[in-house]
């Protein structure tokens, strides 16, 4: 499993394909965080990231979507998959290290960010008057939120050996999940559904770490969504390769 894991991340960091899309990860995000006048924290008046964490889940459902598209589909496609299954590894140890390695990757992302935390600290005034435990407890709903949407989007990998398809399907699924609950507040005599739609959204459990809440629900939820897509992809190998 480990050589598996180990290969993905290695042909990602290979390829120009790997460069372009860190590159323009961190061309948004600094768009937005130090460029933007509508945004960047000078405009802010604030020393926060809040601006960071509201925006960055937009850019991750780009970025998973790419990630994730080729992860299984053009392995199918290309015939290599059936060359993996000759090899003493099973359907669960395939998935799982390709999603680890997917969620390595995007970890690895997040981790590159920590120097925005560094500098809104000395930019703070007085120095060091920022939120810490806020800051340090959305970076953990980020981690989940981007497992959440990788499980799902190696699903989509899983599914089709198309991999604009693929792609497509979890840009849209991850924007329904991100703001599903805003495509229905148009009728204000459902106020009850949405209060119980919102409960299955990804905005809803992620904005609940980014307001400083540590809740075990939404911890849970996203810990579920993992398993669920995970189990998913794997009756999908099972059934799409007898």
């Amino acid at each position: 499993m480990y050589t598996i894991f180990k290969k993905e991340i290695n042909v990602f960091f290979d390829s120009l394909y790997g460069i372009i899309i860190f590159s323009i990860f961190f061309l948004i995000n600094g768009l937005f965080i130090w460029i933007f006048p509508s945004s960047n924290i000078f405009q802010y008046g604030i020393s926060s990231l809040e601006i960071f964490f509201d925006v960055v889940p937009y850019i991750f459902i780009l970025f998973i979507s790419s990630i994730t598209m080729k992860i299984i589909s053009e392995e199918r496609s290309l015939g290599t998959f059936e060359i993996l299954l000759s090899q003493p590894i099973s359907y669960k140890e395939i998935i799982l290290a390709k999603f680890l390695s997917c969620w390595f990757l995007s970890i690895f992302l997040i981790f590159l960010t920590f120097p925005y935390w560094i500098t809104i600290y000395y930019l703070s005034n007085p120095l060091g008057n920022i939120d810490n435990i806020i800051i340090l407890n959305s970076y953990l709903g980020l981690i989940l939120l981007v497992g959440a949407m990788n499980s799902i989007g190696i699903f989509f990998s899983s599914t089709f050996q198309n991999q604009i398809i693929s792609f497509l399907s979890s840009c849209f699924i991850f924007y329904l999940l991100y703001e599903g609950i805003d495509m229905i507040n148009f009728y204000d005599s459902i106020n009850l559904i949405d209060s119980f739609i919102d409960h299955f959204t990804f905005s809803y459990h992620y904005s609940n770490f980014t307001k400083g809440i540590f809740q075990i629900s939404s911890f849970i939820y996203f810990i579920i969504v993992m398993f669920t897509f995970f189990y998913f992809s794997l009756v999908n190998l099972r059934i799409n390769l007898k």
